[in-house]
C-alpha cells in the first residue's frame, strides 16, 4: 500500500491537511472501542532503521538483544527480468453416473424389458501443494502458465506486475496492467484461480479490478462497489477458511485516507464476500492503514503503519490480536507490502526515504526469528504483495 497518497514522495490531499491543521483520529465505524492516537506527520518514515549494512546482508534478532553479520545470500541490484513456462497442478475427476432402459416388442405381443444400471465413481485426490486434500471437489489450485505456488506477485508504483522466487531472489517482470487508464495502484492480492485483485487509489478511491497473472493486461471488473459501509480502501489478502478446507475469503484493514496512525479502533477488519463481493467489518483493529498476507491453513497477519515495524497474528472471526512480534529494525515506510512464503515473511519496504525503490527483508519466522536483508534495490517500488494460499505452509 501506499501511505498517505505519498507518489513519489509528494503527499496529497487529505493527508497534507490532516498533517497541517490535524484530523480526527477517530475511527467512525466502531462507537465503543474506538480512540484516539496523536496523529503522525508524514515524515514517520524517515527515522527508518536500515538493517542493511552492506551487500552480504544484516541479521538482527527481533528481540534486540543480539546480532549477527554475515552473509544473506545472493545480493542482486540487477535482477532477472523475463518470463518462462511454469506447470501447475491438475485436477479430478468427479462423480459419474449412466442409467440406460431399452424398451423392445416381439411379434407376439410380449414386451422385453431390459434396464441397464451403470454407475461408476471415480474419486481422486488432488494434493493442491499445501498440505490440504481437496478431494476434487472445489477450491483446488488453478494450473496455470505462471506458477502460483514458487513465488510472491508483486504490483509496483507504476503499475506492473511482477513475481518474486525466495529460493534464488530473482524478479520476474510479468507485464504492465491495461485497466483502461488505471494506474495509480494501490493494494494487491492473488487468490487460487490465477487472478490479482489490484486495488486503485484513483479515481475513485478503493477500485478493484481482477487481473490474470498469466497475461496482465487482461483486466476486468469483478463488481465491487468501493464505498461500502463507508470504507475506501484497504491493505488485501486472501487466507484459506482452515488447513481442512482451503476455500478463501478476501480480508481487508481499512484506511481512511487522512494520514495513517496506531491507536485502539483505529480500523477495521473486513471480508469481502466471494460471490456477491458485499463488504462485512469483523472487527476494531489498531491501525489505520495496514497490509495483511494469508495461508493455507487459514492464518491471517498483519503489519502496520506504526512507529516501529512488529508483525501481528489476527483472529479473522474477530479482529483481535493473537500473537504480536515487535520487528524493531523495520517500520513500514510510505511504500510497503509484505506476504508469507513457505513458513517466512518477506517485507517490502522502501530502501532510500519516500518514492525509492523497495529493498526485501526476510523474517525466519518458523526458525531462529532472524531478520535479513536478502535485497538492498529491488528494480520496482512495491506498493502491494500477493501470495496465493497455494504456497505450501512451511
Amino acid at each position: 500500500m501506499v501511505r498517505g497518497g505519498v507518489v513519489g514522495g509528494v503527499a496529497l490531499g487529505e493527508a497534507v491537511l490532516c498533517a497541517l491543521f490535524g484530523c480526527s483520529m477517530q475511527n467512525p465505524l466502531w462507537n465503543e472501542g474506538s480512540g484516539g492516537g496523536s496523529g503522525s506527520s508524514m515524515g514517520i518514515t524517515l527515522g527508518v532503521t536500515d538493517v542493511s549494512a552492506s551487500e552480504s546482508g544484516t541479521e538482527t534478532t527481533v528481540d534486540g538483544t543480539e546480532s549477527a553479520t554475515g552473509s544473506s545470500g545472493t545480493t542482486s541490484t540487477e535482477p532477472t527480468t523475463g518470463g518462462g513456462s511454469e506447470g501447475g497442478t491438475t485436477g479430478s475427476t468427479g462423480l459419474s453416473a449412466t442409467d440406460t432402459m431399452t424398451m423392445t416388442g416381439t411379434s407376439e405381443g410380449t414386451t422385453t424389458d431390459t434396464d441397464t444400471d451403470t454407475d461408476t465413481d471415480t474419486d481422486t485426490d488432488t494434493d493442491t501443494g499445501t498440505g490440504t486434500d481437496t478431494d476434487g471437489l472445489e477450491c483446488a489450485c488453478a494450473d496455470v502458465e505462471v506458477l502460483l505456488s514458487d513465488g510472491i506477485f508483486l504490483i509496483s508504483d507504476d503499475a506492473v506486475l511482477w513475481k518474486y522466487r525466495p529460493v534464488d531472489d530473482e524478479f520476474i517482470e510479468l507485464g504492465g496492467l491495461d485497466c483502461e487508464g488505471l494506474s495509480s495502484t494501490f493494494s494487491m492480492a492473488v487468490d487460487r484461480s490465477g487472478y490479482a485483485w489490484v486495488m486503485f487509489d484513483e479515481p475513485i478511491p478503493g477500485t478493484l479490478r481482477k487481473v490474470d497473472v498469466n497475461d496482465p493486461s487482461s483486466c476486468v471488473d469483478p463488481g465491487y462497489f468501493p464505498g461500502q459501509l463507508g470504507v475506501s480502501r484497504f491493505g488485501m489478502a486472501f487466507t484459506s477458511a482452515d488447513i481442512d478446507n482451503p476455500c478463501e475469503t478476501l480480508y481487508g484493514n481499512t484506511y481512511n485516507g487522512g494520514v495513517p496512525f496506531e491507536g485502539p479502533g483505529a480500523g477495521s477488519l473486513v471480508s469481502v464476500d466471494s460471490l456477491s463481493l458485499a463488504l462485512s467489518l469483523v472487527g476494531p483493529t489498531t491501525f489505520n492503514g495496514a497490509e495483511l498476507t494469508g495461508t493455507g491453513d487459514g492464518r491471517l497477519y498483519l503489519f502496520g503503519a506504526s512507529q516501529e515495524g512488529a508483525l501481528y497474528e489476527v483472529d479473522k472471526t474477530t479482529g483481535a490480536y493473537l500473537e504480536k512480534l515487535p520487528l524493531p529494525p523495520l517500520a513500514p515506510t510510505n511504500a510497503f507490502a509484505f506476504a508469507f512464503f513457505a513458513g517466512d515473511f518477506y517485507f517490502f519496504t522502501e530502501s532510500e526515504g519516500p518514492g525509492s525503490k523497495s529493498k526485501v527483508t526476510h523474517f525466519d519466522y518458523d526458525g531462529d526469528k532472524m531478520l535479513t536483508t536478502v535485497i538492498d534495490k529491488a528494480p520496482m517500488r512495491v506498493v502491494g504483495a500477493g501470495v496465493s494460499t497455494c504456497v505450501p505452509n512451511d
